[in-house]
């Protein structure tokens, strides 16, 4: 398998070879168990590429602790697990005769493969016969077209050949056999001399140009203002005055300077005459303003009748534009915007000056020249549209007969023997494919028959009798489980039958229970229509050792089911961290098969990748014996953290001299020389830092040195105190005769 994602074992993806029926996993805390656990229950972003054993691919069922809590989070509405009752003779054996290794379903499995494979075969014949006959028609086809280049364009084009050789055959298949009173066969000679007048591969219709609108001037309200002064009311002094001084459009200017002028007239500087404003507002008059409006949307009408003029001209496709007599177009519109710019010049002038009277040019003289010349120019395209349409209709008939020529001339043998060849070879695929039909309808109609003997037989009720009873005898009291009130034939935990909830339970008890109920899903009815691979993930946290004692006996069960090759529990994945319970389900005992266990170590590092060591012996005998295991591999010079070097040399020492022996290390300093004590003082004082405790590097810092002074420090440990036999047995050292 590889593994890809996660962090314990670096960017490059874990591979592991050589899985067993039976694989133990042992590591650390950290080392990336729960990583792999994960990854093949595709959790995450983790990636799992397994290699089946003969491509037999298996239903992954997976407990960790992400199974645990997703248990404990439905704990009131849990599928059931349905079981056999066990008043269901007739049924089992039925079930049996259907579900057996080589019983019915098998047969009728082997049947389908069988089908399948014939009908495999009968498909390659198939495939290889028009494979040929691709071949030989491709090269007739590109002879054809290589050699007389104008008929290429019969084959191209909207469902054309061009370079695929599978479109060639469809076209060639798709065609009606030829018949005696069927259209004659095309002549090549008849067929080179109308392809040089219809393919022609540029020839396409054009786009009519669209002509110009004239603005109407009279139907725009401001038009009529332009000859007109407009000012304000003639019925006040004032309005009188600026009427005879001409400077109506001055005093509208200076309309906005009076009120911030403190006082004064904006005009003359002095002390403006009482009533100046009133004057001047009704001078200016609504309909004054109303006139002002109307010039205005005047202006706005000429400007968009002017941007839509030019959308029109710049919208044209340049293959239309092409028609257009570019003298006369460019004079036309020419005049027209030399008219227009005149035009927009008084208009703006008109708003600016409102009292002066101006005269516009309402001439369609302009527009209507540049019309003359669009329409000469669309006379010209209509020319050009008819004679492409008339080459279209001619054009589908010579692809036709081209197509004739190719098959019911250049390739009449190699198509009818194909045809002739292909039908046989069809009604080989048809009839295994048949077969297949009626095996696999036969594999669904065992299938319902089973699935109905199941539930007339099937019962939830075992399984919950079955959790209750190892609950208690395992000393779980306080809780368990009964029918659940949300789910049919489902499950949920209790606690003197009231509905409990999940937290309530201790950690030891979210274990066993999650773990009970994973054992006896794995052993449900819905499981046995294929293999099953079962990845187990430390499910001993938080348990006593009685309880320990029973999970290492359901793990065992697992794995005998799976070692018996026999059992849909096909193969099991055990990984863990407590050696004790590695030593439970790993021990071989009488009749226990071991060439089909396999074993592996995670090796955790603290600044590379952490690595899994294959092993074909277990490795791990006692916690004990592990310890002394890395402090081997630290004396061989093979590289490892020295915190946790530590970590190592002080349990050894505590668990072998304070806890076995009874013995501290101001009793062994005695048997030291003076010159000795200080090291092993500070290789006391070392151990307990360094495991204990957090250190900056401004007061210490391990170095290679370091370790192997300590090393040889603590190999002096156990010679001063007369217990060096030991050492020498557990680093492997031999005795010297």
């Amino acid at each position: 398998m590889t593994i890809t994602g996660g962090t314990c074992f670096g960017r490059t993806p874990l591979s592991v070879t050589g899985l067993k029926p039976a694989s133990f996993f042992y590591g650390p805390n950290g080392s990336g168990k729960t990583t792999i656990s994960r990854a093949f229950a595709s959790y995450g972003s983790f990636q799992l590429e397994p290699e089946w054993h003969d491509g037999a691919e298996m239903t992954v069922q997976v407990y960790n602790r992400d199974f645990v809590d997703q248990i404990l989070r439905e704990s009131n509405r849990l599928p059931g697990v349905f079981v056999l009752g066990e008043n269901s003779v007739d049924a089992q054996k039925r079930l049996e005769q259907i579900q057996m290794p080589g019983g019915e379903r098998d047969q009728a499995v082997e049947a389908f493969e069988r089908a399948r494979s014939s009908h495999a075969t009968a498909e390659d014949r198939q495939r290889d016969a028009k494979e040929s006959f691709k071949i030989a028609a491709w090269n007739r086809y590109r002879a054809l077209v290589d050699e007389y280049t104008t008929l290429l364009p019969a084959f191209t084009g909207k469902r054309g050949v061009d370079k695929n050789k599978d479109m060639l055959v469809t076209r060639l298949l798709e065609r009606d056999m030829p018949s005696d009173d069927g259209p004659p066969v095309p002549e090549l000679e008849n067929l080179l001399a109308d392809a040089a007048a219809v393919f022609d591969t540029e020839a396409s219709t054009c786009a009519r140009l669209t002509e110009i609108n004239d603005f109407q001037w009279n139907d725009e309200g401001g038009y009529e203002l332009l000859e007109k002064k407009v000012v304000g009311s003639s019925e006040v002094s004032l309005s009188e005055l600026a009427e005879n001084l001409g400077n109506e459009d001055w005093v509208q200017a200076g309309r906005q300077y009076l009120h911030g002028a403190d006082g004064l007239c904006p005009f003359c500087q002095q002390k403006a005459p009482k009533g100046l404003a009133k004057q001047l507002e009704d001078m200016f008059d609504d309909r004054y303003a109303a006139q002002i409006d109307k010039l205005k949307q005047l202006a706005t009408a000429y400007s968009m009748w002017v941007t839509s003029m030019r959308e029109i001209t710049t919208g044209w496709s340049s293959e239309s534009a092409s028609y257009l007599d570019e003298a006369a177009y460019q004079k036309a519109i020419g005049e027209l915007n030399v008219a227009i710019a005149t035009n927009e010049k008084l208009v703006e002038q008109k708003l600016s000056a409102p009292s002066e009277s101006l005269t516009v040019s309402t001439s369609s003289a302009p527009v209507e020249a540049l019309n003359s010349v669009v329409r000469d120019a669309n006379t010209k395209i209509e020319a050009h549209n008819r004679l492409v349409d008339s080459q279209k209709d001619a054009k589908p008939k010579l692809i036709a007969e081209c197509w004739n020529y190719l098959a019911d001339v250049l390739l009449s043998d190699e198509l009818a023997g194909y045809r002739k060849k292909s039908i046989g070879l069809q009604n080989g695929v048809d009839a295994t494919a048949r077969k297949m039909e009626e095996a696999s309808a036969a594999i669904s109609k065992l299938d319902g028959e089973v699935r109905s003997l199941q539930h007339s037989v099937e019962s939830s009720q075992p399984v919950i009798d079955e959790i209750n009873g190892l609950l208690e005898r395992s000393g779980f009291t306080s809780f368990h489980i009964i029918s659940s009130t949300e789910l049919d034939d489902g499950y949920m935990l209790a606690r003197n039958g009231v509905p409990l909830d999940e937290h309530s339970l201790s950690e030891g008890e979210r274990t066993f229970i999650a773990f009970l109920y994973y054992y006896f899903r794995l052993n449900g009815r819905e499981n046995t229509s294929g293999k099953i691979l079962a990845v187990v993930d430390d499910p001993i946290s938080s348990l006593d050792s009685d309880v320990l004692f029973i999970v290492s006996a359901l793990v065992r069960d697992l794995i005998n089911r799976a070692l018996s090759k026999t059992d849909y529990v096909a193969q099991v994945i055990v990984l863990t961290h407590n050696v004790y319970f590695h030593k439970e389900i790993t021990q071989l005992r009488h009749k226990d098969e071991g060439a089909s266990r396999g074993y592996y170590v995670i090796r955790k590092s603290l600044r590379e990748a952490n690595v899994v060591e294959a092993h074909t012996e277990n490795p791990i005998s006692t916690e004990y014996e592990r310890l002394w295991s890395e402090v081997r591999r630290a004396s061989q010079g093979e590289k490892m953290s020295i915190i946790g070097l530590e970590n190592v040399l002080r349990r050894i020492l505590e668990n072998y001299f304070r806890v076995a022996g009874g013995i501290w290390e101001n009793e062994i300093v005695q048997y030291l020389e003076p010159a000795e004590r200080p090291v092993l003082r500070s290789m006391f004082n070392w151990v307990n830092e360094g495991s204990h405790g957090v250190f900056e590097n401004l007061h210490y810092s391990p170095s290679i040195a370091t370790q192997d002074m300590y090393l040889d420090v603590f190999k002096h440990v156990f010679d001063r105190s007369n217990h060096g036999a030991h050492y020498r047995m557990m680093m492997g050292i031999e005795e010297s005769v």
